[in-house]
């Protein structure tokens, strides 16, 4: 019996306008009347949250990947980066004068573009470059095109030395990844685009976040159902009772999942509680 629904957000619970479907909106509010716990569980930080589920009811925030669980009453687990971790991601930043963003539990400090405008930038650079791309070929290309602006800050200048930091999004191309494997193994590195890698210490991860949420309700991971649709789902996919992948999400992820529902823009939410029974 499921006692809990998981939702990760872009590609998921926002179509691929942005907006709640309104038969997402009737099929959460149906999980809430039979008693059922609706969360979130997504790579974004809580500056951004509520203002994307504004008008749909949720009990438990699952952010940062993993890295910070909480309800509307209480703190539930979090993760913070160690010092010396956060010191090393700010070096690496400020000697490559690269784009790059940290997230804190009220705000994100960093690049102004990555901050305030990251999904309209990563939308900008779907419609204008390869995927395909090497960082050189990256930094080049937006320099040219002026897409990214000159860097606003130094990251070793910022006050994230002194705050909890969750996580790190580094604008950075598929084809870097090994480089950044080797360069930070203490480090996890999970994507939902082409273009910018979401960082966190090791051995976390949304389940890891949905595992703390799930003892903190009393209930065991087997009674949970999670929705997701891109890389940074897919453990919590293959690890909760059951995993519904989206129609929209990529092939690989959708072999992660016990269920593959319809498209973010064709009801896929709501026909997949129903078809699952979650929902009478």
């Amino acid at each position: 019996m499921i006692k809990a629904v998981f939702f990760d957000i872009d590609g998921t619970l926002l179509s691929s306008e942005s907006r709640i479907l309104p038969s997402t909106i009737r099929a959460v509010e149906k999980l809430h009347q039979q008693g059922i716990i609706c969360g979130i569980a997504s790579g974004r930080g809580p500056s951004t949250i509520i203002d994307l589920t504004k008008g749909i009811p949720m009990d438990c925030y699952v952010l940062y990947n993993g890295q910070l669980v909480f309800s509307h009453t209480k703190g539930i687990y979090e993760h913070p980066f160690s010092k010396e971790l956060l010191q090393k991601l700010a070096a690496f930043g400020d000697s490559e004068e690269r784009q790059m963003s940290f997230g804190g539990r009220k705000r994100y400090y960093g690049s102004m573009s990555m901050r305030i405008g990251q999904r309209k930038l990563i939308k900008k650079l779907y419609q204008t470059l390869p995927k395909s791309i090497s960082i050189t070929e990256l930094n080049k290309l937006l320099k040219q095109k002026n897409i990214v602006p000159k860097r606003e800050t130094f990251f070793e200048q910022l006050p994230i030395l002194s705050v909890p930091i969750y996580q790190c999004v580094l604008l950075s191309p598929e084809s870097e990844q090994p480089r950044l494997e080797a360069l930070f193994p203490e480090c996890t590195f999970t994507r939902s685009n082409p273009y910018s890698v979401d960082i966190i210490e090791k051995g976390s991860s949304k389940l890891v976040g949905i595992k703390a949420a799930a003892e903190y309700y009393g209930i065991d991971t087997t009674e949970i159902a999670v929705f997701g649709d891109n890389w940074n789902d897919v453990e919590m996919l293959a690890g909760a009772g059951i995993g519904v992948a989206m129609g929209n999400a990529p092939d690989a992820v959708k072999e992660a999942a016990d269920f593959v529902t319809l498209t973010n823009d064709y009801h896929g939410i709501d026909y997949a509680l129903k078809e699952l029974k979650i929902i009478r």
